[in-house]
């Protein structure tokens, strides 16, 4: 075996190693929804998950309206249920259900009854296993010789990856293994297939709609229309492949209610380290007094406080940096395929400093993209050193080593020994890293910036 191999071998087996090691850990409360979300799915089936059935929401709407199209405005009841001592419901797409299902399943082999015990934390935290080393092959295949290895590595050793997934329980691997394999389909001209995969990885995980614009662009800009209509026909199969049990069942209504249940949260970026962060920090400070320590805040206080709705307002920024991220898009060269992977990462960080709906882990799609750069971008180490620094920190610090290693009592006291919240310091160094983001992309949509790939 050659020595670059060997080398290769030997760190993704370190790697995994420690990957193993940490599976069985708590990680946050959301091991904890999931895992009740898996034992619910694993035990009692998936159909009724979400809500009722399409007869009697069909049959509301009636009602009401006397109209189908009154349908996608109804209130959607949610199915709650009990797991250990407390109430649950699903939030989350009908994707990750079928994964925690998966799950729940094979843990039931191990442990019938299915008990909360670090068997089932790690049964919880096998899928974004399996779904890390896939990111890591798909980097490894991205380029020839050593270049794709170091990019694998890049991934493989991060540890912003590794607190992720799975030392907190993140389940973002997932859907950003079915992103990778998007966009390095869309970089190779595999329209259809990039778009098959897209939606599978928004199914997953609604980060994954953040593919969407730049989907788009690139179709339209490489392709004819024909294509345009295969790939809508390979995305209307892919989702209705992945939600096969619900309308086959007759609960389709309520598994698409599913997938939009994140957005109508009502706090202000929980968690999210960004504008609206630092705008929750300005509404402590004038009505507690200076320095306090950042904290979540409702919509409705901050929108009492302020005078205004910021969702409005983080709508109308998140759009006119979509456009400007599709501008860039477009005006760079065809052939520089650098722009699609690089538009993307722009996107993400872009959502994730100005939305409203945006948590700590948010930006685990651009860490795991931002090594296709590497050998092929000037500024790739700067920004896989900046999106992985942001991710680290943004985990760190509203969640630590996750339950039963770190209490968040420990987190308040690190966060204010600081004198200044370093929360917000971060959200702040975030405001200047994507603004250093647009400036390095449009560099290179204008050709400024060109290929250092040998």
């Amino acid at each position: 075996m050659p020595r670059p191999v060997r080398f290769f071998v030997m760190w993704i087996g370190v790697g995994l190693i420690v990957r193993l090691a940490a599976l069985g850990l708590w990680g946050t409360f959301d091991t904890e929804v999931q895992k009740a979300w898996s034992a619910r799915a694993a035990t009692a089936g998936v159909a009724d998950i979400y809500g009722p059935p399409d007869r009697e929401l069909i049959a509301v709407a009636r009602d009401r309206g006397g109209s189908l199209v009154a349908v996608p405005t109804l209130p959607v009841p949610k199915t709650t249920f009990r797991w250990g001592t407390a109430d649950y419901f699903v939030d989350y797409p009908p994707g990750s259900v079928l994964v925690l299902w998966a799950a729940g399943k094979v843990y039931g082999l191990v442990a019938p009854g299915l008990p909360n015990r670090p068997l089932f934390n790690a049964a919880i935290n096998v899928a974004p296993l399996l779904a890390s080393i896939a990111i890591a092959l798909l980097l490894r295949r991205s380029a020839e010789d050593g270049l794709g290895q170091w990019r694998a590595l890049l991934f493989w050793l991060n540890p912003a990856v590794y607190l992720a997934a799975p030392v907190l329980g993140y389940q973002d691997p997932i859907f950003a293994a079915l992103a990778l394999a998007a966009m390095l389909a869309l970089v190779r001209g595999r329209h259809v297939v990039a778009a098959a995969l897209v939606v599978a990885s928004a199914l997953v995980k609604p980060q994954g709609a953040l593919l969407l614009p730049v989907l788009a662009a690139v179709l339209v800009r490489e392709t004819r229309p024909r294509a345009w209509l295969q790939a809508a026909l390979a995305s209307l199969v892919t989702a209705a492949l992945i939600l096969l049990p619900w309308w086959t069942s007759g609960y389709l209504l309520s598994a698409l209610d599913g997938f939009r249940r994140p957005l109508s949260q009502g706090t202000l970026a929980p968690l999210g380290l960004n504008v609206w962060w630092i705008a929750g920090y300005a509404m402590g400070w004038a009505r507690a007094g200076p320095w306090p320590l950042a904290e979540i805040v409702t919509l409705d206080t901050f929108r009492d406080w302020a005078g205004f709705d910021p969702r409005l307002v983080s709508r109308v920024l998140l759009a006119a940096a979509t456009l400007g991220n599709l501008w860039l898009l477009l005006r760079a060269p065809r052939d520089d395929r650098r722009m699609i992977p690089l538009a993307v990462i722009l996107q993400v960080h872009a959502y994730a400093l100005l939305g409203t709906s945006v948590h700590e882990n948010h930006t685990f799609l651009a860490v795991a993209l931002a090594p296709l750069l590497f050998g092929v971008w000037p500024h790739a180490r700067a920004l896989v050193a900046g999106t992985s620094a942001f991710l680290f920190a943004s985990l760190y610090l509203t969640a630590g080593f996750g339950r039963r290693i770190t209490t968040q009592s420990s987190l308040q006291s690190l966060r204010a020994a600081f004198g200044v919240d370093p929360s917000v310091l971060v959200a702040a160094a975030h405001v200047a890293f994507v603004a250093m983001l647009f400036v390095w992309v449009a560099r290179t949509s204008s050709g400024r910036v060109r290929s250092i790939a040998p």
